[in-house]
């Protein structure tokens, strides 16, 4: 009996279903309803139980028809994903990935990926520049195979894996009055941000860093005032270099370290870092080619907690 039950049959059920008569399915099919009719009276046959009630010519699933349709869909979408799979490891040219890569990042990380000698490169890749929210509906749209991107936003059909852990630091001009308040309240290496609530501050107009800057103003307990809005963090640092203000930068910005500027870590109730993440669409196919594009990321860019399972309650929910 089950034998006969296999993924013709089930496309054929299908087919019937949508079109809503045999006439029309047989249409679809590209065969003679005599054909089709007869295909369905030998399946009815072998089962011993009826699978369509017929009413005017409208074929009317019976409760087995039922039960074969529902998990017969779910059957072929495995099927044609397994066949998928094996088109994609099998295919002796490697495709080209294509990676979404966030706006504000790319002299960080982006040449360590994608050096400037061509024949040195290990990796079939291309890569696409935007804000997070514009790569992230790209993704969802399969427009993209995979984005590296600071975590923010939950999405059922998106996989995020954890790369590293991105802290952020204050930065103050070296000649600030800002200092002698964070030494005499905090330390010389941390601050509490509470203790700068008259101060100026330099940021940043992009969506993702203002709601990740605002909690830790919020758990301050004051709202910051904003002397100016760049569109870059390198703007920003620039502008505390000559003296204008005081910013929350990037770990990079501290570990390079600059002659003019005063890095201090942030004592916070909030996230003092972001999770810096790779994402992928959950029925994206994971080649070899594209495990060995993940893993080559996690070799340049990993940190210590690129091994732990993902927090998705860290994540706001995409609008």
């Amino acid at each position: 009996m089950s034998a006969e039950i296999d993924l013709k049959t089930i496309r054929i059920m299908l087919a019937i279903e949508k079109e809503g008569s045999l006439g029309k399915a047989a249409n679809a099919l590209y065969i003679s309803q005599p054909a089709l009719s007869q295909y369905i009276k030998r399946i009815e046959a072998t089962l011993s139980y009826p699978l369509y009630y017929r009413d005017n010519g409208r074929c009317i699933p019976t409760e087995p028809a039922k039960i074969l349709l529902a998990e017969g869909k779910a059957l072929l979408a495995q099927f044609d994903d397994m066949i998928n799979k094996l088109e994609l490891v099998s295919n002796e040219k490697e495709s080209e990935i294509v990676m979404g890569w966030p706006t504000g990042y790319t002299v960080q990380y982006l040449n360590k990926i994608l050096p400037s000698d061509s024949e040195s490169r290990t990796l079939n890749l291309t890569v696409t520049e935007d804000t997070v929210e514009n790569l992230i509906g790209k993704l969802l749209k399969r427009k993209l195979d995979f984005l590296l991107i600071p975590s923010l936003y939950y999405h059922p059909d998106l996989v995020y894996s954890t790369i590293r852990h991105e802290e952020f630091f204050l930065a103050a001009p070296k000649n600030h009055i800002a200092n002698s308040i964070i030494k005499k309240h905090s330390s010389e290496i941390s601050v509490d941000l509470s203790v700068l609530k008259d101060m100026p501050f330099i940021t940043l107009t992009a969506n993702p860093y203002v709601q990740f800057v605002q909690p830790l103003f919020d758990d301050a307990g004051f709202t910051p005032t904003i002397i100016f809005k760049c569109k870059n963090w390198n703007s920003s640092h620039a502008l505390v270099e000559d003296g204008l203000g005081l910013a929350i930068v990037p770990y990079w910005f501290a570990e390079n370290g600059s002659d003019n500027i005063n890095y201090y870590r942030i004592n916070s109730n909030a996230l003092t870092y972001r999770v810096f993440a790779c994402v992928h669409h959950k029925n994206q196919s994971i080649t070899p080619q594209f495990q060995k594009v993940i893993d080559t990321v996690k070799d340049i860019y990993g940190d210590k907690h690129m091994r732990e399972a993902f927090d998705y309650k860290m994540l706001k929910h995409q609008l």
